[in-house]
């Protein structure tokens, strides 16, 4: 077996054994280490070689990179062990859905970044004609700010990297196929560009 297939498959056996899809690299290391130096016990480099391998399931989008702090979120799976198993134990009979709670991580973006990409970019989309926005009962247009560059791949919170779309194309701009997320993503460079 591979580093990266083995190092995946620890992560996914860490997940399942705390319930947590989020892990710091510390706790991954002091808990797997002693496998890992019995899969390769000619490596005299190991936490260096896992870190290699979590930058390479990063970029295989099987986990995300939270932070600074060394803090990593599993993605590659659908569900975790016990949420498998729980999902085989909802009674689907109940006409009242159960209520559950769950912790979502989320990238927090700079208000103020987004108030002057407003004023600077204006309350239109920015895509090519488009005429979606609507007005709100404030008599104010609804307009999205949009990262053209995810902070979760690596964009800047400034003015450089954001833009003013309608909520259609701000779902294209996300959820679209490759094609159309690339080809948006060049449309609205250049356009903030121009008008920057």
């Amino acid at each position: 077996m591979k580093w990266k297939d083995f190092v995946y498959q620890q992560v996914i056996d860490h997940c399942n054994n705390s319930g947590s899809r989020t892990f710091s690299l510390q706790e991954f290391l002091r808990a797997k280490l002693q496998i890992f130096l019995n899969f390769r016990p000619d490596n005299k480099h190991i936490e260096a070689k896992v870190r290699q391998q979590l930058q390479f399931l990063r970029d295989d989008k099987l986990i995300s990179f939270l932070d600074n702090s060394g803090h990593y979120t599993l993605r590659g799976i659908d569900l975790l062990a016990p949420e498998a198993e729980e999902t085989k134990t909802i009674d689907l009979s109940k006409e009242i859905p159960e209520k559950r709670e769950y912790i979502v991580e989320t990238y927090v973006r700079n208000v103020a970044w987004s108030k002057q990409a407003k004023e600077i970019l204006g309350d239109m989309c920015l895509y090519n004609n488009c005429t979606n926005t609507f007005f709100r009962e404030d008599g104010t247009r609804y307009i999205e700010v949009h990262h053209i560059i995810p902070l979760c791949r690596g964009g800047e919170d400034g003015i450089w990297n954001l833009s003013v779309l309608c909520a259609h194309h701000h779902k294209m701009a996300h959820y679209g196929d490759a094609r159309t997320k690339n080809s948006i993503e060049k449309l609205l460079h250049n356009e903030v560009r121009r008008r920057i």
